[in-house]
């Protein structure tokens, strides 16, 4: 049975009922019947997402958000009363995948038609009230010249079941309830409190309210064991049915965590400058089974038992030029300790497919790449080698090869001779 303490998410509030857990902890919304989220924190969890690691993050974030909502559905659905403050929706990250999604402040929000359609628009003037008996216009009320209302409900027309407890200086709502099953949300203006005691007061008293006197009077437990036609399969059925959502959203993610990574590999092949190909070219080196760290936003760090590698990224409409040999050449030569090898990585002629593409590096870049002992390694050989590793998994020697032949070249490297021939095992 969900506790009656009240779960205090993203806030830092303190309180004799109050548990204060950030946006990202363990903590589950069902496991209150009361639960106050704050979502101001939740557009930095991906603040500054960029380069390599930013789709694995980007899909972590997403599984948190998931969850968060399955928590909400389920606090509601058992009656429960979700607290909301109400802000301007922030940043967002968009999440690549089969099915492309888009992650905001409020995407954790539980399951309701009306809910997918809230539209959040910055508030203007001060604050009104529209129902002063409503629990919540107590709450406001109590902050004083503190409440300045920051964002509203923006929809053309207002679903009939949502019901409006104040409004802005031009009427739209500012605070509004909606109710969701047994459960309900209530969105509010951000709460002006001068500690987390007071925060803390503040909150406890709305659920005070909310809950009226009934709300410590659980049902008496021999209740359970009267069942009316049908009540205990039903109960099974929906049992089983959960567990099987569970074990198709857990596949589901996996799927597209997959998916995703095989999209990055291909972006090897439409990269438009190095900033582009930085992400797809670390996720190829990495399946390769190099260790990548970003070094800036156009080159890489490789590290593996067979060596270390620095590696400047370029993409062009044409040929690779020798800007990317010097910039290789000042790079390894202002270092205090020199990578054992340079690489060029290069998608040139980037806007034709890879069979209408000419040779990558001219002559001129060749020569001073046998002067460096620098590897020259097109985007389209990388992709190859990515292929066939994606097609033998399980084929270890079969990546120790690849990267010995790309740490060994000086000059255009060919992976022809580490690569398995086709129809042979690696």
């Amino acid at each position: 049975m969900p506790s009656e303490r009240i779960l205090a998410v993203g806030f830092v509030a303190e309180g004799e009922l109050i548990d204060a857990t950030p946006f990202d902890g363990e903590a589950a919304l069902s496991s209150c019947r009361h639960a106050a989220v704050d979502p101001v924190a939740v557009p930095l969890l991906w603040r500054g997402l960029a380069g390599p690691e930013a789709v694995e993050a980007a899909n972590r974030l997403a599984e948190l958000l998931q969850r968060r909502r399955r928590e909400a559905t389920e606090l509601v659905a058992g009656g429960g009363t979700l607290l909301c403050v109400l802000r301007p929706v922030g940043p967002t990250l968009r999440v690549a995948g089969d099915k492309p999604i888009v992650l905001h402040a409020y995407a954790w929000l539980p399951e309701e038609p009306s809910l997918a359609r809230l539209v959040i628009a910055p508030a203007s003037g001060g604050v009104q009230a529209t129902d002063e008996a409503h629990p919540a216009w107590p709450l406001i009320r109590a902050q004083g010249a503190r409440m300045r209302p920051a964002a509203c409900a923006a929809n053309a027309q207002l679903p009939p079941h949502w019901h409006v407890v104040a409004a802005d200086g031009e009427g739209r709502p500012v605070a509004f309830e909606v109710r969701v099953g047994e459960g309900r949300v209530v969105f509010i203006p951000p709460i002006g409190a001068d500690s987390p005691i007071e925060l803390g007061a503040l909150l406890e008293s709305f659920f005070a309210r909310r809950a009226g006197p009934a709300a410590h009077a659980p049902a008496p437990d021999w209740l359970e064991a009267i069942l009316l036609p049908g009540q205990e399969e039903l109960a099974r059925r929906l049992a089983q049915l959960a567990g099987q959502i569970e074990g198709l959203e857990r596949e589901f993610i996996g799927l597209r965590k997959r998916h995703a990574r095989l999209v990055l590999l291909n972006k090897l092949l439409a990269a438009r400058d190095g900033r582009e190909l930085a992400g797809p070219a670390s996720a190829a080196f990495q399946l390769l089974g190099f260790r990548v760290e970003a070094s800036d936003a156009a080159s890489l760090e490789l590290h593996s038992d067979e060596g270390a590698a620095l590696v400047v990224l370029v993409a062009s409409e044409q040929a690779a030029d020798s800007d990317a040999y010097w910039d290789l050449v000042h790079r390894t030569d202002a270092r205090q300790e020199r990578p054992a090898k340079g690489v060029i990585l290069a998608n040139a002629f980037s806007p034709l497919p890879p069979g209408e593409r000419g040779t990558a590096f001219p002559d001129l870049l060749c020569r001073g790449a046998l002067h460096r002992s620098v590897c020259l390694l097109a985007a389209t050989e990388l992709h190859r080698a990515a292929e066939a590793v994606l097609a033998n998994p399980d084929a270890v020697e079969l990546r120790g090869r690849l990267r010995r032949a790309i740490l060994d070249a000086t000059g255009p490297c060919d992976l022809s001779q580490a690569l398995p021939a086709k129809g042979d095992q690696p």
